[in-house]
């Protein structure tokens, strides 16, 4: 070993993976849409349907908690007009 350092494929592969992962994790954050539509895209790739997966997961989960209880809350506290009261 002696300072000698393995370039191996594989974890390149994990490295580059785990990155987009996180960038994917990071875009269901944002914009739940846009996550799971990148979520479908790495579940279609063999090598990524895991992290696919979990993207998906995560985006559902956070448009859930957004439109459940982050968006009426933010109603109540009136930083977002009642649909009434923009006719009005």
């Amino acid at each position: 070993m002696d300072g000698f350092q393995s370039i191996n494929p594989i974890d390149n592969k994990f490295k580059l993976g785990k990155k987009w992962f996180w960038i994917g994790i990071v875009a269901g954050f944002l914009n739940s849409l846009t996550g799971l539509i990148y979520g479908i895209a790495l579940l279609v790739e063999r090598q990524y349907r895991k992290e696919g997966l979990i993207i998906i997961v995560w985006a559902i989960v956070w448009f859930l908690i957004v439109y459940y209880f982050i968006l009426p809350w933010l109603t109540e506290l009136e930083y977002i007009p009642i649909p009434n009261q923009m006719i009005k």
